[in-house]
């Protein structure tokens, strides 16, 4: 019974994991744009995929997504 159960946590943990897998976008910048990211990005001490990630977010909330 305890083997059992262990097999069906190891399968949700699976099913979890692969609900979290991260998607990844690849998007040209150009020269500028680069630079103004990795500023703000230096100045607030935060990734430039987290200023990006929340970047999309409000544009999609923006318009109904």
């Amino acid at each position: 019974m305890a083997q059992e159960e262990g097999r069906y946590r190891l399968r949700d943990l699976k099913r979890a994991h692969t609900r979290e897998a991260k998607h990844y976008v690849n998007c040209p910048l150009d020269y500028d744009t680069k630079m103004r990211l990795q500023k703000a990005a230096f100045d607030n001490d935060i990734k430039m995929t987290v200023i990006i990630k929340a970047a999309i977010d409000q544009f999609l909330r923006d318009n109904g997504y």
